[in-house]
Formats: structure tokens, C-alpha cells, sequence
């Protein structure tokens, strides 16, 4: 599926991306959201309503994508894939209340949608790389059995609008939380595991 082929109804930049949020997830198996800037956010995969919930600590160590890009004889720049913290978010008591605020981020987003198709441009002067997250939920029309698949995609697409060659990698960071619902409970003796099968490899937290 290219970026052409994906409909966009509507287009929201600035202020507009603040109210934004995508729920990635089958009907009744929980969902993650994609926020207007590229954050996940709205946790609720604990079998509750936790909508706002952001997994880690409380300022740090919450759950991202970040990008490492290094042009052909350049230096290396890491960015998370996110753009600006809105300015309402960057008041607060002890500073700013937004998760991973301290992080470097791009200096422009904008979401197009069409549900349940979602996209995120990021764009900054300093990124030698266009970035373009890419993430759908399975929801098929009148199809419930394919609709409340246990899945959430999103797909990170990079390209190079220079002349020279980029090195890049891309990282997701989540902690592992299981046994916190964003209200109650704690993590206790968590363990990460590699798990194989067949084609697929991933991590089991448990």
C-alpha cells in the first residue's frame, strides 16, 4: 500500500493536533491511541477505560518511537518520532506534564486521516530524512470477526529528499506494565521474554 494510495478526508496541523487521537486495536481486545503529534497515548489494554494513560514513570520513560539519522559523511541526529509539545503542556507545577517532554522531537507535524487510516508527517529543518508514520486498525465494515483481530499497525516510512546516502535506524521504547491498569495495581517481578514462532518474533512481557 503506497502513500498515494491511502485517502485523506482530513488534515489537521498546529493547535488542531492537540484534540487528535487514533485507537489502534480489534473491537473489545483494547486499544492504543496515535495522538495528533505521533505520541501513544490512551493505554487500554488492562480491561478498563484508561483513557489519558500513558505507561512509566511520570515525566519520563514513557512509551516512544525515535528516529537515528546520519547523512553520508555528517553527523548523526536522533529525534523522537514526534512533533512539538503543545504550549499548554509545557506549564505545570513542577514543568512541563507531557511524557518524554525533555526529548528532542521534529519541529512540524501534521495528521491526515480517514478512519480507521491514519498518518503523521514529521518535518524539521535539522532531520535529513521526511518521516511519515503510517498506522491502521483492523476494522473491516460488517466484518466482525476480522474487525476485532488483537492487533494495532503502524508502520514508520523514511525518505531521503537529498543527494546523500542516510544511515537510519528506528527504536521503540515501551516498559513493561503489566499489572498497572492506569488506576490501580503495580509491577511486580515483570520479565521480558523473546518468544519465536514460525516467521514472527517478538517480546512476551508478563
Amino acid at each position: 500500500m503506497t502513500a498515494k494510495s491511502w485517502p485523506v478526508l482530513r488534515s489537521y496541523e498546529g493547535e488542531h493536533l492537540q484534540r487528535i487521537a487514533l485507537p489502534l486495536g480489534g473491537i473489545g481486545t483494547g486499544t492504543v491511541s496515535l495522538g495528533g503529534r505521533g505520541n501513544l497515548t490512551d493505554w487500554e489494554v488492562m480491561n478498563r477505560p484508561a483513557k489519558g494513560f500513558v505507561p512509566g514513570p511520570r515525566f519520563s520513560g514513557a512509551p516512544f518511537l525515535c528516529l537515528r539519522a546520519q547523512p553520508a559523511g555528517g553527523d548523526a541526529v536522533t529525534r523522537l518520532l514526534e512533533g512539538p509539545v503543545p504550549a499548554q503542556e509545557i506549564q505545570g507545577d513542577f514543568g512541563s506534564v507531557a511524557p518524554n517532554h525533555g526529548m528532542p522531537r521534529f519541529g512540524h507535524a501534521r495528521f491526515d486521516t480517514a478512519y480507521p487510516l491514519g498518518q503523521v508527517h514529521l518535518r524539521d529543518p535539522d532531520v535529513p530524512l521526511r518521516v511519515r508514520l503510517e498506522a491502521f486498525n483492523p476494522f473491516v465494515p460488517a466484518d466482525v470477526e476480522s474487525s476485532s483481530l488483537p492487533v494495532a499497525v503502524v508502520r514508520c516510512v523514511l525518505e531521503n529528499p537529498g543527494t546523500r546516502a542516510v544511515r537510519a535506524s528506528v527504536c521503540l521504547s515501551v516498559p513493561n506494565f503489566v499489572g498497572h491498569d492506569g488506576t490501580d495495581g503495580e509491577c511486580v517481578k515483570n520479565r521480558n521474554r523473546r518468544r519465536k514462532a514460525g516467521g514472527t518474533q517478538g517480546i512476551l512481557m508478563d
